[in-house]
């Protein structure tokens, strides 16, 4: 179907071929759909009926994160649109389509363009085929999406590292030589088959033996190596980086040989996903491994772990570059008389000791070239974030965007684990009374010793088995992160611009102008319709 002028188009007798795409990050916990799912879908097609539209297809992608577009339904609607049997994709909000920036950026102002498909996010106002301000907040609302999501992925990631701090285990799979306690899955117990190799591997490294010799030896020997001895004897779908070899490696060797956990440390977080965005891993430096002692049985004493590692280190070593800091707005600032960038200098003389932005046509060539234009780093820090909590907090205010944040999230199990934490908290304090009454009727001899004994045992186990409940409560309360509450507090710490970085910014900004007579301009990545 062809429609001329597109950024123009308002043909409201147009008989659109629409494609519904629903999305949800997180299944409910009943079976089939979930209830979100099916609102979303009710509330597009009534909206796509009342329009007399054809419904083409309905996408659903229920279970998958907005934060990458490898999702089956979204394939299938993008084949539609190769295909032609399309040319409309509405979606309940934004946030449906994807909460990555830039991708869902690529699809708004690109691809749909490019395929002449008109784009709804109806809850949201936008409409790529209407000329509206709604359209123009449509990257901003993108920015916000992502910033939300990051911010979700962060408080989960300090919750996982309280668990690793706390010497919990959290990883999918026990390392070799360890399996999980079938009774504790946070707990390590020795697997007596793995183990014996690990020590023969310390022996042999210790009586000389370098590390390519004990993969050649082990190879010969055809010991399965540790991802395939998951996979046949512990029968695990195991899969890493190393599956595909099959053999013995110098890098598991040496992994073996420098891990703590085999002198009964705790060690993890050795490596972490590159980003919230994206799935592959990168290995953490030794010094932020997350170590906590003696919270299992030992595989290698200490004496013999610490004469490896000295030997280790005398063959190898490892170098960390040092990070480089940058401000946040450098690179985007420049001077609004001379049009040179501006830079950031710290001025110390006179009893000043302060950061400014200046003219960099002015620091390099002199009054020649510019005046001299500076600004404090302060005023003009405030001045942008001043801007951008004011646009931000215009666009929730324009269409209840907190409203729409949160409208799809799961049910809110906050107040249920809470209320099963009270329960278990008045139960131990029952329990505590019943054996110091227990106590006192064995002193006054109402009851014999033995009686005693026997109750207080029974008393005891459930004590202990409720304490542990509540812990797994208290880690459940740790991570319900999702709730109305926590929404509206993590948005609104991304309404404040606390701790911005740089890489949001530069999505927000093009560039920022500064005038010798005091006047800032910021040039946006979109049109601001909440000029001042």
């Amino acid at each position: 179907m062809a429609h001329d002028n597109y950024n123009n188009l308002t043909n409201y007798n147009t008989i659109y071929n629409v494609g519904i795409y629903l999305r949800l990050s997180r299944e409910d916990e009943t079976a089939g759909q979930s209830m979100s799912i099916q609102n979303q879908k009710d509330y597009i097609m009534n909206y796509v009926l009342e329009q007399g539209w054809n419904i083409c297809n309905t996408y659903i992608d229920d279970g998958y994160s907005g934060l990458n577009f490898d999702r089956p339904a979204f394939k299938n609607l993008i084949a539609d649109i190769e295909n032609k049997k399309i040319d409309l994709v509405i979606t309940k909000d934004l946030s449906r389509l994807g909460r990555d920036y830039i991708d869902t950026g690529y699809y708004l102002e690109r691809y749909f363009p490019q395929k002449n498909v008109r784009y709804i996010a109806l809850s949201d106002g936008i409409d790529t085929f209407e000329n509206t301000s709604n359209n123009d907040l449509s990257p901003f609302k993108s920015v916000i999406n992502d910033m939300y999501a990051k911010d979700i992925s962060k408080k989960i990631r300090t919750v996982m590292d309280t668990k690793r701090i706390n010497g919990q285990f959290i990883g999918a799979f026990a390392p070799y030589g360890y399996v999980k306690d079938k009774e504790n899955k946070n707990k390590l117990i020795i697997d007596e088959e793995a183990a014996s190799i690990v020590r023969r591997i310390y022996e042999m490294y210790i009586s000389g033996q370098s590390m390519a010799n004990i993969v050649r030896t082990f190879n010969t020997e055809k010991i399965l190596p540790p991802t395939e001895y998951k996979r046949q004897v512990q029968n695990l779908s195991y899969v890493n980086v190393c599956s595909k070899y099959g053999v013995w490696r110098l890098e598991t060797i040496k992994r073996i040989l420098t891990n703590p956990t085999y002198i009964g440390n705790m060690v993890q977080h050795r490596s972490e996903k590159i980003n919230y965005k994206v799935k592959k891993f990168k290995k953490i430096p030794k010094k932020d491994w997350i170590i906590a002692e003696n919270t299992h049985e030992p595989i290698i004493d200490k004496n013999t772990f610490e004469t490896v590692q000295a030997m280790v280190e005398k063959k190898s070593g490892t170098f960390y570059p040092s990070q480089r800091v940058e401000h946040i707005l450098s690179g985007i600032i420049y001077c609004g008389d001379c049009g040179m960038p501006m830079t950031f200098r710290r001025l110390k003389r006179k009893g000043i000791n302060q950061m400014f932005c200046m003219c960099s046509g002015y620091s390099r060539f002199g009054k020649e070239k510019c005046d001299r234009n500076l600004i404090k780093e302060e005023l003009l820090n405030n001045y942008v974030l001043t801007e951008l909590k004011y646009i931000t907090k215009q666009t929730i205010k324009h269409k209840e965007f907190y409203n729409e944040l949160i409208a799809d999230l799961p049910d809110n199990k906050f107040d249920k684990i809470q209320d099963e934490m009270e329960r278990i908290n008045k139960r131990l304090n029952d329990i505590k009374r019943i054996i110091k009454n227990l106590y006192e009727d064995k002193v006054k001899e109402i009851i014999s010793e033995e009686d005693f004994l026997s109750m207080s045992s029974e008393f005891n186990q459930e004590k202990e088995d409720l304490a542990k409940r509540y812990n797994d409560l208290l880690a459940q309360k740790q991570t319900a992160e999702l709730s109305p509450e926590k929404s509206f507090e993590i948005l609104s710490d991304i309404i404040d611009f606390e701790n911005v970085e740089k890489s949001i910014i530069t999505k927000l900004i093009k560039r920022i102008d500064v005038c010798r007579n005091g006047d800032i301009t910021i040039n946006y990545n979109f049109k601001n319709p909440f000029i001042k």
